[in-house]
């Protein structure tokens, strides 16, 4: 630009202006509304950024970049708003972008870079917009919108969203957006396919992998109507139908034998529901063993599903006989099936249709069974106390003898007497020994205070014994038996020993060899259980609760023991981790025994030393509580040991502060793991197991 020019710009604006200004000074508001007409040519950028800056009170910040000539003619007069617009429309017709800074300035760059700056002013300003597609791919919608885009714009696909990114003019914005709208349009088709031979769900799985999963078209089975139904592009969907269909034919050679490897249940449990369904023998043929094989497992779930496949069976195949006979002949063919224990797998023969009523059967039984928690608490509380007092007495003389003598004293008259007797005797004498053995065992199995006098007046003797005692016996007995079993499966817990006791006795060789037979009977807790979760989220718990322990022998004289036993047997239902009481048993009981000799013992204060009295008194209270607990994921169950662990480990811990837990050391050293800790379960929702 030449001297002249740039002086030229200034004069021209003023005599433009000046023949609608009055000579003195404007408000702002009066130079809002004055107009004026405008007419540049080839003026310098930076001088018409100055001059329209005076003219609108607004304050420009040129960038350095910025160079060039402007030409514009304005033929009729312009407000100062309309003024503005046509200097921002101006700026972007020479590359350039006009953005409004936090003090109220505006700034002049180029605009190149201008998608990564903020947003501008104006209807030249650039704006970004993220268009959200619904019915086509991001990639397939930034090929279509790119060639609508400046060389400064940028259009950016996001695949993992779906969604485009377009940074712009926010005047062509406009045309983009409407643009977006006419192509993101569904115009895709549906097709459904019925399958012959295959069975839906594998064709599903097979067409999911080979299309991937950037493939316009879905693919759902339908395992009811043994179908797929394709959703996606008309053309496109015409290939896989093909494809469909020559995978369904191929299978019709080779669906003679199916063999299904089971992943939770057992092929020997699932066997006999199977043999049932198709008509086949059912080995023992017993309906005991029928009745077993259906609750083991969780298979009495399965009723409903083999009613089901019968109603099927029945009104789609020709059948030489009744379901439940030896044989089910369907389109000419028997259906077998066969189990192989090695690789916990089913062996299938038969027609298709009748391959595929099992193979969803065997779908639905064959899933991870929930397990059951069983804690139980058993609490015994007795309270025993005897009292005993007796007096016993002894006279002999010339003209004969007389004693009392109590049973149930603890240390009777008679055999002590006889060990007195018993110095009489010669020394070699066997019945000596004998007679003050049993005299020292009488007062050995005395309890209390047990003391005599005796003496002799002349030819006669004489001799009393005192006996009293007092008993107090308490006992608080907690113990807290648990265990976790599979759901419909029973379980048993016994802690304690196995006792011999006698059972029979039989003499051999003249009575000198007796010959004794012994039976081991278990002693101690016992804990039999068989939960069953119902689908309202209970639990039907038939049980077996036991505790025995030894209480002594029978009599002194016999070798007999005499056992104590608590047994429960019940079936009763618990919610999923509340308390339930089974059972409970409070006991009191009061006894009073005297024995007295007539006439003397009833003589008031004297009577004490004709009589002996025992008076016993017990008090037992005992109550079972269980609580029952559903372990439906592996994350409860890791939980669970997470829990019992930490809980031992702390009681490890307790009893030696400064020691490390044996159990953190026998998991190190030994089985070379870490200790067990509760997972986190996993964010996404959990599908339903009969849904696969």
């Amino acid at each position: 630009m030449t001297r002249r020019s740039r002086l030229l710009l200034p004069s021209v604006l003023v005599l433009a202006l000046a023949a609608q200004m009055p000579v003195t000074g404007l408000t702002s508001a009066a130079m809002a509304q004055e107009r004026q007409t405008l007419n540049v040519q080839n003026a310098d950028i930076r001088a018409f950024v100055q001059d329209v800056g005076r003219r609108t009170g607004r304050t420009f910040i040129v960038d350095p970049a910025v160079t060039g000539t402007v030409t514009v003619s304005s033929p009729r007069p312009l407000t100062s708003a309309q003024l503005f617009e046509l200097f921002l429309s101006t700026l972007r017709a020479n590359d350039l972008v006009v953005n409004q800074t936090g003090a109220g300035a505006y700034r002049i760059s180029p605009a190149a870079g201008a998608a990564q700056g903020p947003s501008g002013v104006g209807v030249g300003r650039f704006v970004t917009e993220v268009f959200t597609l619904r019915h086509i791919d991001a990639a397939s919608a930034a090929e279509t919108i790119r060639p609508l885009v400046g060389g400064e714009g940028q259009v950016l696909p996001n695949a993992a969203a779906n969604n485009v990114v377009v940074a712009d003019y926010a005047d062509n914005m406009g045309r983009i957006r409407a643009l977006v709208s006419r192509i993101d349009v569904d115009r895709s088709d549906y097709q459904v396919i019925a399958l012959e031979n295959a069975s839906a769900r594998e064709i599903a799985n097979v067409l999911q992998q080979v299309l991937g999963q950037n493939a316009n078209i879905t693919v759902t089975p339908v395992q009811s109507s043994n179908s797929v139904v394709l959703r996606g592009d008309a053309r496109q969907l015409e290939r896989v139908k093909g494809l469909v269909a020559d995978l369904d034919g191929r299978s019709r050679a080779n669906q003679d034998v199916t063999v299904i490897f089971l992943e939770h249940a057992d092929a020997g449990q699932l066997l006999p529901v199977l043999q049932q369904i198709v008509g086949q023998p059912v080995e023992g043929n017993t309906q005991s063993s029928r009745t077993s094989a259906l609750r083991n497992g969780g298979i009495a779930r399965a009723a409903s599903t083999a009613d089901t496949a019968r109603t099927a069976m029945a009104s789609d195949a020709e059948q030489t006989g009744p379901i439940g006979s030896t044989t089910v002949t369907e389109t000419g063919q028997r259906a077998t099936i066969a189990r192989f224990p090695g690789a916990n797998a089913l062996v299938i023969s038969g027609p298709a249709d009748l391959q595929r009523t099992l193979t969803d059967v065997i779908r639905r039984l064959d899933v991870r069974r929930q397990q059951v928690l069983i804690e139980a608490i058993v609490v015994e509380l007795s309270d025993n106390a005897v009292r005993e007092l007796g007096v016993q007495w002894v006279a002999a003389g010339e003209y004969g003898a007389g004693l009392t003598n109590y049973s149930d004293s603890s240390s009777p008259m008679l055999p002590i007497l006889g060990g007195v007797a018993s110095d009489k005797l010669d020394k070699d004498d066997p019945l000596r020994e004998q007679l003050q053995n049993i005299a020292l065992n009488g007062l050995l199995g005395a309890n209390g205070f047990v003391g005599g006098l005796g003496g002799k007046r002349g030819d006669g003797l004489f001799g009393f014994i005192i006996n009293a005692a007092k008993t107090d016996a308490g006992s608080n007995l907690l113990q807290t038996p648990s265990i976790m079993t599979l759901d419909n499966e029973e379980a048993t817990f016994l802690v304690g020993q196995e006792v011999p006791i006698t059972t029979g006795q039989t003499l051999l060789d003249g009575n000198s060899n007796p010959f004794t037979t012994t039976e081991r009977k278990d002693i101690g807790v016992r804990l039999t259980v068989r939960p069953q979760i119902n689908s309202g989220g209970s639990i039907t718990l038939t049980l077996k609760q036991e505790v025995s322990a030894i209480d002594g022998v029978l009599t002194r004289s016999a070798s007999d023991i005499v056992l104590d036993k608590r047994e429960l047997e019940t079936t009763l239902v618990v919610d999923d981790g509340d308390i339930a009481v089974a059972g409970g048993l409070l006991d009191q009981n009061e006894r009073l025994q005297t024995t007295r000799v007539p006439g003397l013992g009833d003589v008031p204060v004297i009577g004490h030393l004709f009589r002996t009295t025992s008076r016993q008194g017990g008090r037992t209270n005992l109550m079972v509580f269980l609580r029952p607990t559903i372990i439906r994921t592996p994350e409860d169950a890791q939980g669970l040991s997470a829990d019992r662990w930490g809980y031992m480990r702390a009681q490890q811990q307790a009893m030696h502060p400064d020691v490390e837990p044996s159990l953190d050391a026998l998991l190190r050293d030994y089985m070379r793991t870490q200790p067990p800790a509760a997972l986190t379960a996993p964010s996404s929702d959990t599908h339903d197991d009969n849904a696969r």
